[in-house]
């Protein structure tokens, strides 16, 4: 359970209910460490306590207290406890002897007890040995949590009132699923993947992982805010903390289950996602991360719909796992939803992703979509829940400007938009036909294919090759011959837009 190695503090023993009792004063001192345990019953028993010792009092003369805290003062006593009885007189420390204990900084810690021998027994046993003390606690846990259904509104009350901690059930975005996230809790901790403890405020949290996707990303933490504590104690609860996150891991595990065989398909939760704008309910995020979704970081909207119309209604779950397969063979990992017309897809990044990933997305999608029937819209990434709603409202208005192009970006249909415009001019197609003459036919049209793929991928031989499965010296080869054949530079701006103005010129005659 904890390690031998370090010592419990007198804090430490308070904690783990080991000492269950009331600091009345001399609380600067309860971070020393108890190497022992003795009973005193008078002056003599109380001169024999060596460094190290907590005094267990079993009488309560005044004097004998005061003995007892300069006792722990010259020979480095950690602490002195009274047993008050449960029934009969006792006569409390007065206010001179709990000035002179903050003075001195000797914890004097009063409990109350039938038997001051077996108060001392527990502290024997945590202190000798606090693995077994451990132990005793994480069964009281185990056992409280078998008794009923092992989820957060069960269990986090069984660690609060066991441990004396306030615990949380958090999301990687913050969201607080039940309890309260401590105050202060750093981003970069749920951002991880490993348990950590951190300082907050007003004490120390001890964070969890409860579940996480195939990626390692961990979705939901167990949080445990201690007001205090040395670092058996802190030991002690990441120990039984953990335990707990398998338990309510399994939970989450079940209520998956249950969320995808409930009535509510996955669209119309993404459909109360989006409804839901800016301001997100924490039951809704609940539902989301129990149906495996990631709300937090930055997501990239896709939004795929079949080529022709009368494949819209087609679709169905086979056709989904298709889709989602493809995906992932291009190593793109997200949410596929599946929609009355198409299907939302999004993709997600830690940071918020750079400009030129979208040519990256773009090409995969390109060659997953392509053997599916499909065409898609991409949007720009945006963070947060809300964030999903706005990339998936830009990938829905690119899908419907694809056309035959599979796949379009938003940032492209301003564009786009423009080159349709110029290459529907019949002066247009007319000059197109007439400069692209010298290709026709030529290699059964692959040269003016080339060509075409080549200046919509801006210029890239290996983006081309990619895009015909052919090799990157086939493209530059057959690029060559072009510029021979039409008599044209590619390299010259001027003449580059006006070979590409007319290869979409004649794409759109063929069209």
């Amino acid at each position: 359970m904890i390690s031998d190695g370090d010592s419990l503090t007198v804090r430490d023993l308070l904690g783990v209910g080991a000492l269950d009792g009331q600091v009345l004063a001399g609380a600067r001192g309860l971070d020393t460490e108890v190497l022992d345990v003795r009973l005193a019953a008078d002056i003599g028993a109380v001169e024999a306590c060596a460094a190290g010792d907590l005094v267990i009092l079993t009488g309560h003369a005044p004097y004998l207290v005061e003995v007892a805290l300069r006792r722990a003062y010259s020979a480095d006593v950690r602490a002195v406890v009274l047993v008050r009885p449960t029934s009969g007189s006792y006569q409390p420390p007065s206010a001179a002897t709990l000035s002179f204990a903050n003075r001195l900084g000797v914890p004097l810690v009063q409990t109350q007890a039938a038997d001051p021998l077996l108060v001392a027994d527990g502290l024997r046993t945590a202190v000798r040995r606090p693995d077994v003390s451990a132990a005793r606690l994480l069964n009281a846990v185990t056992a409280r949590m078998r008794r009923g259904k092992a989820d957060p509104r069960t269990v986090l009350p069984i660690l609060d009132e066991e441990l004396g901690v306030v615990t949380a059930l958090v999301s990687a975005d913050g969201t607080a699923i039940e309890g309260t996230t401590p105050l202060g809790l750093p981003e970069s901790v749920l951002a991880s993947s490993v348990p950590a403890v951190v300082e907050v405020a007003d004490g120390t949290a001890v964070a969890v992982p409860v579940e996480s996707d195939r990626t390692g990303h961990v979705r939901l933490w167990l949080v445990s805010h201690l007001r205090s504590g040395g670092k058996r104690w802190v030991d002690t609860v990441m120990q039984i903390s953990q335990v707990a996150s398998w338990a309510l891991g399994k939970w989450v595990a079940e209520e998956r289950l249950d969320v995808e065989r409930r009535a509510r398909s996955r669209g119309s939760l993404l459909a109360e996602l989006l409804a839901c704008g800016d301001d997100v309910p924490p039951q809704l995020v609940q539902q989301a991360v129990l149906a495996g979704w990631r709300l937090d970081g930055w997501h990239t909207g896709v939004y795929a719909v079949p080529q022709t119309p009368d494949h819209r209604m087609a679709l169905d779950p086979s056709r989904t796992e298709r889709l989602r397969a493809s995906l992932a063979r291009r190593g793109l990992h997200g949410q596929v939803v599946e929609g009355a017309e198409g299907w939302s897809f999004w993709l997600t990044n830690d940071a918020e992703p750079p400009q030129s990933q979208h040519r990256e997305i773009t090409m995969r999608l390109q060659q997953a979509v392509a053997s599916c029937a499909l065409v898609a819209g991409v949007g720009r990434p945006h963070p947060g829940a809300r964030g999903i709603a706005r990339s998936l409202g830009e990938a829905r208005e690119a899908a419907a400007m694809a056309g035959p192009s599979k796949v379009v970006h938003i940032d492209e249909l301003g564009v786009r938009r423009l080159l349709s415009m110029a290459a529907e001019t019949p002066a247009l197609v007319d000059q197109a036909t007439r400069l692209l003459d010298p290709l026709t036919g030529v290699e059964d049209g692959q040269l003016l294919r080339t060509l075409a793929v080549y200046l919509d991928e801006e210029s890239v031989t290996s983006a081309a090759a990619a895009r015909l499965g052919v090799h990157r010296n086939t493209v530059s080869q057959r690029i060559s011959r072009a510029e021979q054949l039409l008599g044209v530079s590619l390299l010259n701006p001027d003449e580059r837009l006006a070979v590409h103005l007319a290869c979409r010129a004649a794409r759109a005659t063929e069209e």
